[in-house]
């Protein structure tokens, strides 16, 4: 068996600290890992306490390379590899668990800590909210005062002889980030490409729609985009924001088309264009919202032939765009031939019932507009808005829906009304985004949630190219004119403690803390590089580029840290008056330069004591400069003769 290690003397105190310190920052994340790394982490944390605390042994060498094996194993089990954001974030906090079973120098205490500090940015990679930033820098104060703790080697320091310093500490740093912060050049995109797993539980549309995935969506209060307008904001019932566009229908999904060629945004428009910019929230998706038909492209943005906007890279951080949209325009002159033909396609063996309804108002009612009509009279007559629809098969679900249970969310209305009209030959498509949002009273800012999903239809009328059509309106117009609270009343428990708050305190803090949120999220998390030009513009910067920020970088590192320099040498300067604390660093100097240095920790009296053991020839003026000093700077106070004294005696004091 191999020979174990006794635990050397590393202060129990400053271990319980650094343990405590390990635990708050590795808390957020036992939220999302597997049970067993939580357990994992409490056992190693108790065993290292446990070492601190009785003096025991340190685990062998051998059974820390079984567990670290053990550990590794059972991650890979967990998440099917080692790699990735999930994986590779539970791996360190597993090693350093490991790593403080063989903490046994301050070396290694440094390097613990170090690694603390890293975990603390692991946490950003799943959440950059304001709650979470003040917890992390909190656990960072932690961390300074374990340090400071460690580095205290006299006495054990007091709770508060850790943390005022290590405020302190980091107070003076701020200035530094703040510097490093505002001109440190912003890459465009990650420095590195993201691990597969960083868009896992990312909330928002898909690509495809089958009854029942958008009311799924409705119960999230989870925030898609924030939008805030250069002037008034539109009506109510106007704010559609366009998304993904469903062409393909294979009988029950609704799917993009595999093909996306390029479109463009040459089409008449007859009224002012709506001026905005928008806050979205990433969703791993390559699609951009945008006011129903856009007028213009952020960069790195494209649009589609069928208006869509779509990104280059996926939408996988937050990011601010300005737009412009028109609410009143022609879209399309002309219909090619392909797209009319795939935009006319569906299987004719599934909903027979429903594509008969559509080839019979078809026969019966050949004008379009009539037969528009027919078919929002037909669901305003028959059918029901609801958020719990009954389930509907797999083989004929609209014929189930119009035929049998007549009750649905807007995915039921928009997909079986552009499947009637696809069989009365009029070329339809789904389009899927967002209607509607709340306005923040406090900063004019509009919100919009995942709550606000919703799904509409888009015809081809030959007079008057694609015209969008909202079949869920003829349903319920509650739902497009004041939202889907409106129209089914306050839709979870949040929603329903919010409505019962007949005074509003609840809702003037929620709009508060919004206000709050956006402004985090502009100037904090989505400070990027065209925030920084923006910045930089105020100043009349607006054209500088990364050589630019480089040099203004290093020169501003260089004023702040002259400025703290300063600040820390006037501050250890003697005070007016103190001429006695002058005198005795001089008979101190003149000590050192002898070899009878005294220690930062030693006391006047202590160091006399020390002086007179080790030099007693000196012993008689030594003592009369320390009592003479001990009584100006501690006692009573000197008078202006009794300081000229003691200067006297310094001057006159000589080390052999």
């Amino acid at each position: 068996m191999n020979a174990v290690v006794v635990a050397p003397t590393l202060d129990m105190r400053n271990v319980m600290w650094l343990l405590a310190a390990m635990t708050f920052v590795v808390a957020p994340h036992m939220e999302r890992a597997p049970l067993w790394v939580a357990a994992f982490c409490a056992c190693a944390v108790g065993w290292r306490g446990w070492i601190a605390w009785s003096a025991l042994r340190f685990p062998p060498r051998w059974l820390v390379i079984a567990i670290t094996l053990g550990a590794s194993a059972a991650i890979f089990l967990s998440y099917g590899r080692l790699l990735g954001r999930d994986a590779g974030v539970t791996l360190l906090i597993v090693m350093v668990a490991m790593k403080l079973l063989e903490m046994r120098t301050q070396r290694e205490v440094v390097l613990c800590v170090y690694l603390g500090f890293f975990l603390v940015m692991t946490n950003f990679l799943f959440s950059q909210s304001i709650p979470l930033g003040i917890y992390l820098l909190a656990c960072v104060w932690l961390f300074v005062a374990t340090l400071v703790g460690f580095h205290r080697t006299a006495r054990p320091p007091t709770i508060r002889e850790r943390l005022v310093p290590a405020a302190a500490l980091l107070a003076q740093a701020l200035p530094l980030m703040a510097v490093l912060f505002l001109l440190f050049p912003r890459v465009q995109g990650p420095l590195w490409a993201l691990p597969q797993d960083a868009r896992a539980g990312l909330s928002g549309l898909s690509d495809s729609m089958t009854p029942g995935t958008i009311s799924q969506l409705i119960q999230s209060e989870a925030l898609a985009f924030r939008v805030q307008f250069e002037e008034k904001i539109p009506p109510f019932e106007t704010l559609y924001w366009r998304g993904p566009v469903l062409w393909s229908f294979d009988g029950r999904t609704w799917k993009m088309p595999e093909f996306s060629p390029a479109g463009n945004l040459d089409y008449p428009r007859t009224a002012r264009p709506v001026r905005y910019s928008i806050t979205m929230e990433p969703h791993g998706k390559h699609w951009v919202f945008a006011l129903d038909v856009p007028g213009s492209l952020p960069p790195g943005v494209a649009v589609r032939f069928d208006q869509r906007l779509h990104s280059v890279r996926p939408i996988d951080a937050r990011i601010r765009y300005d737009m412009t949209s028109y609410l009143d325009y022609r879209l399309g002159s002309r219909l090619p031939p392909m797209l009319r033909d795939f935009a006319l396609r569906f299987d004719e063996t599934r909903n027979p019932r429903t594509v008969a309804l559509g080839r019979q108002w078809a026969a019966e009612t050949p004008d379009k507009a009539a037969l528009v009509n027919r078919a929002f009279q037909y669901f305003n007559r028959e059918f029901t808005y609801t958020l719990e629809p009954p389930l509907l098969g797999d083989r004929d679900p609209y014929d189930e829906f119009l035929f049998t249970t007549k009750r649905g969310f807007c995915e039921h209305y928009a997909g079986a009304f552009a499947l009637l009209m696809r069989a009365a030959g009029v070329p339809s498509r789904v389009v899927t985004g967002y209607q509607g949002g709340e306005i923040n009273p406090f900063n004019n800012e509009l919100i919009v949630r995942q709550a606000d999903a919703h799904a509409w239809t888009e015809i081809w009328l030959d007079d008057r190219g694609w015209v969008r059509l909202d079949p869920t309106a003829a349903v319920s117009p509650l739902r497009v004119e004041g939202g889907v609270n409106a129209a089914l009343g306050p839709i979870g428990a949040f929603s329903s403690f919010l409505a019962a708050d007949k005074l509003g305190v609840l809702s003037s803090l929620r709009y508060g803390w919004h206000m709050l949120n956006s402004q985090w999220d502009q100037w904090i998390v989505g400070y990027n590089t065209d925030r920084q030009r923006q910045l930089f513009s105020r100043f009349g910067l607006g054209s500088a580029d990364w050589r630019s920020l480089l040099l203004w970088l290093v020169a501003g590192t260089l004023v702040v840290g002259i400025a703290i320099g300063l600040g820390l040498l006037l501050r250890d300067m003697p005070r007016r008056g103190e001429a006695s604390l002058t005198a005795w660093r001089r008979y101190c100097a003149k000590l050192a330069a002898s070899g009878l240095a005294r220690a930062p920790h030693e006391g006047p009296l202590d160091y006399l004591a020390r002086v007179s053991a080790a030099r007693p020839e000196l012993a008689p003026q030594a003592e009369a400069i320390t009592h003479s000093y001990v009584q100006a700077r501690y006692g009573g106070g000197a008078t202006r003769e009794e300081l000229r004294e003691l200067r006297q005696r310094v001057r006159a004091f000589r080390v052999a």
